[in-house]
């Protein structure tokens, strides 16, 4: 159980949790990929490269020291690259997005954690978008426009439609139930 789930759900009722897809991440997995499999080529076969490159370029590889350098310089950044991967899924892994009754709560970072409460009824819209790539892994980023200075945009949460729609039907809800607690007292019965 994530921190924000523990933390309402004692509290509050939890309406619905947003799920953030690994699909965020999948560039820099290509490009480890890549890298990795340069490396094996050059590792395995790097002398047999020099001595092709030689006869049949002409090309004067005088000194192997040189590819080899090239090999370590290679493996530096295919471990820069894995190190980008390993700290985007620790990042992913922190993200968390929660509706409750009456706000979004959403909680994102590692080492410097920052948490936003949206009222539903600060909402003004909500918005959902996929691109190409993310509709086919059924992926999306949301925006939820508020009463604040900027909007808050969240990407990379599987089925983003859905929590779209979700929000949405939270706040016409909350809507109609506090309209009916307003007839109510206007009409001299008291809300208990």
């Amino acid at each position: 159980m994530k921190t924000l789930e523990r933390k309402y759900s004692k509290s509050e009722r939890i309406v619905a949790k947003a799920k953030f897809s690994s699909w965020v991440f999948a560039r820099q997995l290509i490009i480890a990929l890549v890298l990795g499999g340069i490396i094996a080529v050059l590792w395995i076969f790097g002398s047999q490269l020099i001595n092709f490159a030689n006869e049949k370029f002409g090309w004067a590889i005088a000194e192997e020291k040189y590819f080899v350098g090239l090999k370590w310089a290679i493996l530096g950044c295919a471990g820069f690259v894995l190190l980008l991967v390993i700290l985007q899924a620790i990042s992913l892994y922190s993200k968390e997005l929660i509706l409750t009754e009456d706000k979004v709560v959403v909680r994102y970072g590692v080492f410097d954690v920052q948490n936003a409460i949206i009222p539903l009824s600060e909402i003004r819209i909500v918005e959902s978008r996929q691109r190409l790539l993310q509709r086919l892994v059924h992926t999306g980023d949301v925006s939820i426009i508020s009463d604040a200075e900027k909007p808050y945009n969240i990407k990379g949460i599987v089925a983003a439609d859905r929590l779209t729609r979700r929000i949405m039907k939270q706040m016409n809800y909350n809507k109609t139930s506090n309209d009916k607690k307003i007839k109510i007292s206007l009409m001299g019965y008291t809300n208990k």
